[in-house]
């Protein structure tokens, strides 16, 4: 029975390995394309991070007003009020960042200083502290994150004209080049496994 159920498992992996194989280039095209718009979006770092926050300040206003809406239809809901201010606060935020783009992007920009600070703050105790297995690598992650929260506050705010638009396009390589990755590496075992189901037809 064991043998017939992790035969049965190969069997699958296998057969969704061989499906995704024929969707390789598929796969490659989006992480070519996600390539090209990291590259374009890092190259015009200000005028991405401009885009950012507006794109960033239509999301609090439709969030915001779903919240309100939801929140007036939803009856007599103890936690109506609440709801309904957290929607109102969303659509607030929105706007104001609508009109100030280059405010918010320095506002924006400190948060995710303070927030890599703090994460680093928290990995580099919680590593010295519990020594868990390749410890070093994550009190080195901690370290990273500190320096980078440091240089983004001794920045500030001038270094917000260009940051946010830079990280979204340093993050939309490391994701192109991933999806390439993974699109290469499924159609190597797509056809590997191709090649084993042949030899024994062969013989």
């Amino acid at each position: 029975m064991r043998n017939a159920s992790s035969f049965d498992i190969r069997s699958r992996f296998q057969e969704g390995i061989e499906e995704l194989g024929h969707r390789w280039g598929g796969y490659f095209a989006l992480g070519a394309l996600l390539l090209v718009l990291g590259i374009f979006a890092a190259s015009y770092a200000y005028y991405t991070t401009v885009a950012s926050v507006l794109v960033f300040g239509w999301v609090l206003i439709f969030a915001g007003v779903l919240l309100g809406v939801m929140s007036v239809t939803s009856g007599k809901w103890s936690g109506f009020l609440l709801s309904l201010a957290a929607g109102i606060l969303s659509a607030i935020t929105g706007v104001m960042l609508l009109r100030a783009p280059l405010s918010g992007a320095a506002t924006l920009t400190l948060l995710i200083a303070t927030f890599l600070g703090v994460a680093g703050i928290f990995r580099v105790v919680s590593s010295l502290a519990l020594q868990f297995p390749n410890w070093g690598w994550s009190l080195l992650s901690g370290i990273v994150s500190i320096v980078l929260g440091g240089l983004l506050v001794g920045s500030w705010p001038q270094i917000s004209l260009w940051f946010l638009g830079f990280y979204v396009g340093i993050d939309l390589i490391v994701h192109g080049f991933s999806w390439c990755m993974f699109a290469l590496s499924v159609r190597s075992l797509s056809r590997e496994i191709e090649t084993e189901k042949r030899i024994p037809r062969a013989a």
